[in-house]
């Protein structure tokens, strides 16, 4: 090198980090003005790189969720690496940034899970937007409020069968009670009259169901890291593989058989009047037009998210019933005292009992609060920047509601602990100002659960017909002592009738439920 000329590579090198800190100084200004200056929410302090990857929770989220909030408050803002994510853990929250900002928050986080396990063909899990809108359209016409008085009859022989069902074999209760559920939701979808456990297409749709549990977000790591999916089943560790390529085969199984099979029963009889049939009348009115293989899909979808969406999480709220009226015997005699004033011994409870049985519609309630059905709720998807209480939440942030603190609320709910409907009343009427577990427990703005209306429906007839000719006590040992059963995953119990004259009714109302039905 000729001497006095200045060597090239300094001088590379000082261009390169002038123009690397030009480059962070511009994107900076970008941030700034893109979130005016806001911070994220509160949250566990991020590591270098990581992030808070490792603060993550993936057993029982909802108790670190719930720790959370005691120290940052009802929103929570955690990041890591390809991930961000706001925690609600307050009611208030939820429906100022769920349902006022719902042209922001509607949207759904589209994990891997969904394609492997079939639950991309689940409208509750479609990213917003027309397919969407379509779905949801068809299953809210079925389903609004005055629109399910024409299921209640299902719903009341499915309850009389469970009724004959318990005093039969009362050891049996989880398998009864999901075989009148389920039962009941085929023959509202495609017309089944299920009767028996050993059903063909009673085990179609359990296996569905089943799948849909072990599908449901939180399970898997593929989930953090997405490129896990391209991992082939065989290799050591991708075991979810198996796991969730079974889940969409029954999935796949429930969409097309049972609708195949409701198709059939109605070439043959000549009518089978239920969901799937109407759905097919629709897609079939459009006959010759372009929109007619895309209507017939939509129609297995709803029919498909239907029974999922329906059986499996109201079985889980009666089964915390029984639960609850074991360790409670209280609160079951309260209620069977009102049932015996306004129902009387000579007949069972219908749906249009309700507004009389303002005790047992407060039993109703403390059961979705008290023995949650979805501890942390689906999650949204915030669909551009958004600007709450001084806080910045950037777009493409996962919202997660922590359902089971919002109902767990000790400023909201005195003793949560406790399962008192008597926090539900006030001077003999159900009290206004006590926020109603319903309001949380569907969840919140326009991904609210479209079938809330159906099973509150099928939940209060359940309750008020169980109560009112069965005592539901603790389970005994081999001693005849009570066992303490441990909430929220053992309900055992003993269910027997509180009187022959109620042991007649039972058998009454399920002869009654099983000639009204019929084999198909």
């Amino acid at each position: 090198m000729i001497a006095g000329m200045t060597s090239p590579i300094p001088l590379a090198i000082t261009l390169a980090i002038l123009a690397l800190s030009l480059t962070y100084v511009r994107s900076r200004m970008k941030w700034r003005i893109r979130t005016r200056g806001l911070p994220f929410p509160p949250g566990p302090r991020p590591l270098p790189l990581i992030g808070n990857i490792l603060d993550l929770p993936r057993i029982k989220p909802w108790r670190k969720y719930t720790e959370w909030c005691a120290q940052y408050g009802g929103l929570v803002y955690l990041q890591a690496p390809g991930i961000s994510l706001a925690i609600i853990n307050d009611a208030e929250m939820a429906v100022e940034l769920l349902d006022k900002h719902s042209a922001k928050t509607s949207d759904r986080p589209q994990l891997p899970i969904l394609k492997l396990s079939g639950q991309d063909l689940n409208f509750c899990f479609f990213p917003y937007g027309e397919r969407w809108r379509r779905h949801r359209r068809q299953f809210w016409q079925r389903f609004h409020r005055s629109a399910i008085s024409q299921y209640l009859k299902e719903q009341r022989t499915g309850v009389h069968r469970l009724l004959g069902r318990l005093l039969d074999s009362p050891a049996h209760l989880k398998s009864n009670i999901g075989l009148s559920f389920q039962g009941t939701m085929l023959k509202i979808v495609y017309g089944f009259d299920v009767v028996h456990e050993n059903d063909k297409r009673l085990s179609i749709a359990s296996a569905a169901l089943d799948a849909l549990v072990q599908s449901t977000p939180g399970h898997f790591a593929v989930e953090m890291f997405p490129s896990l999916r391209y991992i082939p089943a065989w290799f050591p560790g991708a075991g979810f593989q198996h796991t969730l390529a079974h889940s969409k085969a029954a999935t796949l199984r429930l969409k097309h058989e049972l609708f195949a099979a409701a198709k059939d029963i109605a070439d043959r009889a000549g009518s089978n009047s239920c969901l799937a049939t109407d759905l097919l009348a629709r897609a079939e009115r459009n006959e010759g037009s372009a929109s007619t293989a895309t209507d017939e899909t939509l129609a297995q979808e709803v029919c498909l998210v239907t029974v999922e969406g329906s059986a499996d999480t109201t079985s889980w709220t009666l089964e915390g019933f029984f639960l609850a009226m074991s360790l409670y015997p209280d609160v079951q005699k309260k209620a069977q005292k009102e049932l015996d004033a306004v129902i009387g011994p000579n007949r069972l409870p219908d749906h249009d009992d309700s507004d009389s049985l303002v005790y047992v519609n407060a039993v109703l309630k403390e059961c979705l609060r008290w023995h949650v059905t979805a501890p942390v709720a689906l999650p949204h998807c915030a669909m551009a920047d958004i600007e709450i209480r001084g806080y910045f939440i950037p777009k493409g942030t996962t919202i997660t509601v922590n359902t089971w603190q919002m109902l767990h609320d000790p400023e909201v709910y005195d003793q949560p602990e406790e399962f008192r409907p008597e926090r539900f009343i006030k001077d003999g009427k159900l009290d206004s100002d006590v926020k109603d577990p319903e309001a949380i427990a569907f969840g919140f703005g326009r991904r609210i659960c479209p079938g809330r209306h159906f099973a509150l429906a099928s939940l209060f007839i359940n309750i008020a017909s169980l109560l009112h000719v069965f005592d539901i006590t603790p389970p005994l040992d081999e001693n005849g002592q009570p066992i303490r059963v441990n909430r929220p995953e053992d309900c055992r119990c003993n269910i027997k009738p509180r009187s022959a004259a109620a042991e007649a009714l039972i058998r009454e109302a399920q002869r009654a439920a099983d000639a009204a039905g019929g084999e198909n």
